[in-house]
């Protein structure tokens, strides 16, 4: 049965209808007024760029593990730019030996030299304390002599005797350059790796390198770097030492 308002024309040829006929209906027939949507209704264009969220068990993981990487690398960037030291340079070994010795006055011990070739006595004018290399050397060689008797004396008494013409069955003549040779074995192999424990090495990179100058260290310029871990350490009168004490280029490095 048709409506007396619906033009008949138009329902006779078939024509489309209007927008609001086909189905698409005002605000006021939503149910609201212009500009309220429905509960949870996210427009397209804000839709695209709103951050997904993730639900569940694992989207609570990744999140967590995000927010993890997030704040370690704020630590890293906080530590990568926090201060190592005060560094100057100077130039003739006599400025940075009485440089160390005003430092070492004024009761500082954790600083260091950077020289282009050893400056003797640099090492007692700092105040550093003997190397316990030599110490280490000895040791290694006195257990290469100790290990070499115990293998000969085994070898000819249990393990291996040779009885022959009443000759004695450990005779130590005979074993001298095997004594000699595990001697020097040992206290070559104790000296290298005391070195690289005692030096930490092997190191890539070093705070000191950030110096703009610091390259020279292997040319004509010497170095002292004062580290801010120092109990002795400020900034102000550190620094202001250094000046009294002819240092040039002085500048503040980060690890």
């Amino acid at each position: 049965m048709q409506r007396d308002s619906d033009p008949p024309s138009r329902k006779r040829s078939g024509e489309p209808a209007s927008a609001e006929e086909a189905g698409e209906l005002k605000d006021s027939d939503r149910g609201g007024q212009p500009g309220d949507e429905p509960q949870g209704f996210v427009p397209k264009d804000e839709a695209e760029y709103d951050e997904p969220h993730e639900e569940g068990p694992h989207g609570k993981a990744v999140l967590g593990i995000e927010r993890k990487l997030e704040h370690r690398a704020e630590e890293a960037a906080a530590a990568a730019s926090s201060p190592y030291a005060l560094m100057g340079y100077f130039s003739t070994p006599a400025d940075i030996y009485h440089a160390c010795e005003a430092l070492r006055d004024a009761g500082y011990s954790r600083f260091d030299a950077h020289t282009p070739f050893p400056v003797h006595g640099l090492e007692k004018a700092m105040g550093l304390k003997p190397t316990p290399l030599p110490w280490l050397v000895l040791g290694g060689g006195a257990t290469g002599l100790v290990s070499a008797v115990l293998l000969a004396w085994y070898t000819q008494l249990h393990d291996y005797p040779l009885i022959i013409s009443g000759k004695p069955s450990f005779s130590y003549q005979a074993f001298i350059p095997i004594f000699f040779e595990l001697t020097v074995l040992f206290a070559a192999l104790t000296c290298f790796f005391s070195l690289f424990a005692l030096g930490r090495l092997p190191s890539f990179f070093h705070p000191t390198m950030t110096h703009p100058s610091f390259p020279r260290a292997t040319d004509d310029a010497f170095f002292i770097s004062v580290e801010v871990s120092d109990p002795k350490f400020d900034a102000t009168e550190t620094r202001n030492l250094l000046q009294r004490v002819g240092a040039q280029g002085i500048r503040e490095v980060s690890s």
